[in-house]
């Protein structure tokens, strides 16, 4: 077997084991996650019955109701409590979607994992192994260390071009879902000015709680966008290069504040107005995170090349 052939194929048996390690790092993550956002859903279950009990009490016939009524305050009571049901129910779907899509995610990862024949894979790799050192002392013993420590720094880098492209695919998609989730806060921010202005009521409210309803889902594709990219940084800051040297600890906990003042300012307009604000600073935040991205891709492609030049070299 020429040598060209046992590098190819003990390339690809390491690039899959390499990617094993990977989706087991994945999956300890995601499972993490999980138990998070279970912990979530409950906490958000236990607000939303809460805040329709307090509802259901102003809508019961009392004295004070009565007074309420005849004082022009119950109906307004009402919205008020209305705001809260909706924020608390826009929170527990929230909350129950997130821990859907990363069940979903768990499923995919664990095909991934099982797609592997890690135990058969390792075996074929050792066997490669010795084919390649057994080659290199017959045809190239005074280049051996070094052609070996060439190609174990070209599978690394190989290994790191495919991590960065996946992060900045997974930052791209997050600045759409940022975009999409801009512009329902923008239609939502409309209406809330409406209802401000022109003295609000039911119909206004209800009309409002609509358009942020529809506006939910975007507002949660930017989320768990924003969360997959994190968890791809992850992974390329995980590879062991000088190069890297990229910080996400600040883009994750501004992104979970927020979201967290989206789904508490919902029937306020100043807030909304807020809200669309940091949309943009994260928005900028990830721009910022996918130019270093590019800039370490650049730099692993350099030397990528380099290592072949030198390869050629020893060939």
């Amino acid at each position: 077997m020429e040598w060209e052939q046992l590098q190819q194929q003990a390339e690809n048996y390491r690039l899959q084991l390499l990617n094993v390690d990977k989706w087991k790092k994945q999956h300890t993550t995601l499972e993490k996650l999980i138990q998070h956002a279970n912990r979530e859903l409950k906490h958000y279950e236990s607000e939303l019955i809460a805040a329709k009990k307090e509802l259901q009490k102003l809508e019961k016939t009392s004295i004070l109701n009565l007074f309420r009524e005849w004082s022009g305050k119950k109906d307004e009571l009402i919205e008020q409590r209305l705001d809260v049901v909706a924020v608390s129910e826009l929170k527990f779907i929230e909350a129950q979607l997130t821990h859907e899509d990363l069940k979903d995610d768990l499923v995919d990862l664990v095909h991934k994992i099982n797609a592997v024949n890690e135990s058969y894979v390792a075996q074929e790799l050792q066997k490669l192994e010795r084919k390649r050192e057994l080659w290199l002392m017959q045809h190239a013993p005074h280049v051996a260390e070094k052609l070996t420590k060439l190609l174990e720094d070209e599978l690394l880098l190989k290994q790191l071009v495919i991590e960065i492209h996946e992060a900045i695919d997974a930052g791209k998609n997050a600045i759409r879902t940022l975009t999409d989730a801009a512009h329902s806060l923008k239609s939502a921010s409309s209406y809330s000015t409406w209802d401000t202005y022109f003295g609000g009521g039911f119909i206004a409210t209800a009309l409002k709680h609509d358009k942020l309803d529809e506006s939910n889902s975007k507002i949660h594709n930017a989320q768990i966008s924003l969360q997959r990219f994190h968890n791809e940084l992850l992974d390329v800051q995980q590879m062991k290069q000088d190069t890297l040297n990229i910080d996400t600890d600040g883009l994750v906990k501004f992104a979970d504040y927020f979201f967290d003042d989206i789904f508490s300012a919902w029937s306020i307009h100043s807030k909304i107005s807020t809200s669309m604000n940091q949309i943009s600073r994260v928005q900028d935040d990830v721009n910022n995170t996918l130019q270093q991205l590019q800039m370490k891709l650049d730099v692993s492609l350099e030397k990528k090349q380099e290592i072949m030049t030198q390869k050629q070299v020893i060939y």
